[in-house]
């Protein structure tokens, strides 16, 4: 027996909304290979070796009707994406957002804490330091996106490999799941990606996202997926906040066109625990990154 629901209550009491992150990546790569496909040729963006992207879900409290109450919001779930020049697998760095790292002026903080501190700019430039690349570009969905693009290919299949119950009174949410295989709408979904209350907490969230994101491309690319095209093309116009331009999109888009792994790597950040911290592991990311920046 499982559910996942929002208990009733005053309207203005505010929700969490995490593990967007995944979403983004999908409305980009659709987005980006239509339009692609109707340009036909696009030119790989700037001049360097690679193009990569910042993709990020913030941490913010939203009422019942979808608003965002006005806050500074906390990176909640970070990925940067990688598209190197060359013929070559793109790659997706699942950020834990308890990473410790530097930050200008000198000290280390919690990197979730960089856009609530000096706003998406300051979020690339950590960003930068932390895995030696230039961050050239950002981008980011709201929750409502990431619950509609699921819903418009008809839910997506997820096999649970463990206990995942948790309600927060004050938020209105609850999520109840024994282990076992799950056909999972928008609203099962969001719950599934933003559940982190096991031992491994960041770690194992992030995985999850990992696994949801591949089925979620894998729906996409079905029959279902494709009849879907123009209502997912809407509704990334209206969900996704991005400085990417047009064509920038659209090369994005097309170079991971297929949706696999020959053109796609996803992986999380090299480190290990420190406390309640994500002690990054500076040699293993220059490793990971460095063929990329070539």
């Amino acid at each position: 027996m499982s559910h996942v629901s929002d208990e009733s209550g005053n309207a203005r009491n505010p929700r969490r909304w995490r593990g967007l992150v995944a979403a983004i990546v999908i409305l980009v790569v659709v987005a980006g290979a239509l339009l692609g496909a109707a340009l036909w040729y696009v030119r790989f963006p700037g001049e360097g070796s690679y193009f990569s992207v910042l993709l990020v879900g913030e941490d913010r409290d939203y009422a019942r009707n979808g608003e965002a109450i006005a806050s500074a919001g906390r990176m909640d779930a970070i990925m940067l994406l990688i598209v190197p020049r060359r013929d070559k697998a793109a790659l997706l760095v699942s950020i834990p957002r308890d990473s410790l790292v530097r930050f200008p002026g000198g000290g280390r903080r919690r990197i979730n804490s960089a856009t609530a501190t000096g706003g998406m700019d300051l979020a690339r430039q950590v960003v930068s330091e932390l895995v030696g690349l230039d961050v050239h570009r950002h981008a980011s969905v709201n929750f409502a996106g990431f619950i509609e693009i699921v819903d418009a290919v008809g839910g997506v299949d997820i096999t649970v490999d463990r206990r995942m119950k948790y309600t927060d009174h004050a938020g209105g949410y609850s999520i109840d799941l024994e282990p076992g295989a799950y056909h999972m709408d928008g609203e099962m979904a969001l719950s599934y990606v933003r559940y982190r209350y096991d031992a491994l907490g960041d770690i194992s969230r992030t995985a999850r996202q990992q696994e949801f994101f591949r089925a979620l491309l894998d729906e996409l690319a079905s029959w279902r997926g494709i009849r879907s095209i123009e209502k997912i093309v809407k509704i990334a116009q209206d969900n996704t906040n991005t400085d990417l331009s047009v064509r920038e999109m659209a090369a994005v888009g097309w170079r991971l066109r297929r949706l696999d792994s020959s053109a796609l790597q996803s992986t999380t950040l090299p480190g290990h625990f420190k406390g309640a911290y994500w002690e990054p592991d500076y040699e293993a990311i220059h490793a990971l990154v460095e063929p990329l920046g070539r």
